[in-house]
């Protein structure tokens, strides 16, 4: 049986196919890779990224048309506050939504009678006309791939709980973010109905409706959205046994959005996200030759082993000693350098090596780093790394690294390059 090496992705493929979540202006935008070949029907999911919402406190963010219609009642019952003078008493207007039945009975009747037959007024009713998607908004491009993501940082977790290591390396925290989908932005339309026994009270009703018009409707602790009511039209009934009446009839129009709280919605996107940590590792000194050495168990000295060079404190100095300083700048050295390709085993380098000052070894392959498609190449995957004239080569043994080299791949290499 043998085992599948799956070649890495070149600069072109995975652009293709990149997705993440929405541009941060701290964090920038983050790639999505994937780790699992396509499957029919499925969107492609690195499990790699699927985080476990199970313990946490964050909801699953969800708005549907129940919401919106509940923005609509607050609005009329808590701010609007419609009201009417009877008998020299103030009566609030009371708020009721058209269900099938109410709403039948009230285009027969003409009127909202209660269980006795009595005509319910003052009164206004409301009902859901019609939903239309806006499509001059954003939208998420895909409903199974969701490629347009919104990130909500949070303001602590449990992963940035204080510890010296954190104070002393002066590791910066890491934001956890909330992700939820581009909500699809619709235009939900509303026709309400008003009765008052005299035109002078529905005048005052219009005028607070009219006021009103053209303003963000809902409850400030949940969700709000654009409204606006372009004209009324008016009734009065005065027909020969009949109630008078004066109803008054318009159209109200919102701006909203929806987010499903579905299955598909669930496996288009992640639910938690974490940014970037970082770490960082201050420049430690030495005093004395005697803190390069380490005291063995049976007392006697021996050197450090570390794959870092040890510099004697007596030969690198800050000062006019030319040496010294060469040496110093020689360790700072971390240049970028792409690669060119040569041969499905050949990456050739158009650069040189810095030569190392004394006292610092050689420079070698492990002054070096090489990326293919952003990965890292294993040093026991490298036959050579030489200079050959201005250049430099690099040759890799491919049944170690697993696959070879193309013309469209891109390969940097990271070290002492002139």
């Amino acid at each position: 049986m043998s085992i599948q090496v799956v070649r890495p992705e070149n600069r072109q493929e995975f652009m293709s196919k990149l997705v993440g979540p929405a541009y941060d202006p701290k964090e920038g935008t983050v790639p999505k890779p994937f780790s699992e070949p396509t499957k029919l029907g499925q969107p492609e999911q690195n499990r790699a990224y699927q985080i476990s919402v199970k313990d946490g406190t964050e909801k699953d963010f969800y708005i549907g048309l129940e919401d919106i219609d509940s923005a609509v009642s607050h609005y009329f019952n808590n701010v609007l506050k419609l009201s009417v003078v009877q008998n020299n008493t103030k009566m609030t207007i009371p708020v009721i939504y058209g269900t099938p039945e109410n709403w039948k009975g009230v285009q027969a009747d003409g009127y909202y009678r209660d269980q006795n037959g009595k005509l319910m007024a003052p009164l206004l009713m409301f009902k859901r006309r019609s939903v239309t998607q806006n499509r001059t908004l954003g939208n998420k491009l895909d409903g199974n791939l969701v490629h347009n993501l919104q990130m909500f940082p949070t303001k602590y977790n449990n992963r940035n709980f204080y510890s010296n290591f954190s104070v002393l390396n002066s590791r910066s925290p890491e934001t956890k973010y909330i992700v939820a989908v581009t909500p699809d932005y619709i235009t939900v339309e509303y026709e309400c109905l008003i009765w008052t026994y005299f035109v002078e009270q529905m005048d005052k009703v219009i005028e607070a409706l009219n006021f009103a018009s053209r303003s963000y409707w809902g409850d400030p602790n949940r969700f709000q959205f654009y409204s606006s009511i372009e004209s009324f039209q008016d009734s009065i009934t005065y027909e020969i046994g009949d109630n008078r009446a004066v109803r008054t009839s318009f159209n109200l129009t919102l701006n909203g959005y929806l987010i499903p709280d579905t299955i598909n919605k669930k496996l288009a996107n992640a639910d938690v996200y974490y940014g970037v940590s970082e770490i960082i590792f201050g420049l430690e000194t030495a005093t004395s030759s005697e803190e390069f050495t380490i005291k063995a168990s049976s007392g006697d000295e021996g050197t450090v082993s570390s794959p870092l060079t040890a510099i004697p404190v007596n030969t690198v100095t800050t000062g006019t000693d030319p040496a010294s300083n060469a040496a110093i700048e020689y360790l700072v050295i971390n240049k970028v350098v792409t690669g060119a390709y040569s041969s499905p085993n050949t990456i050739v380098f158009a650069s040189t090596w810095v030569p190392a000052p004394q006292p610092l070894p050689a420079t070698s392959l492990d002054n070096f780093t090489f990326f293919v498609n952003g990965q890292y190449i294993e040093k026991t995957s490298i036959t050579s790394f030489t200079e050959v004239g201005a250049a430099s080569v690099l040759v890799v043994d491919t049944d170690a690294l697993g696959f070879t080299f193309d013309q469209t791949d891109l390969v940097i290499g990271i070290g002492k390059f002139n």
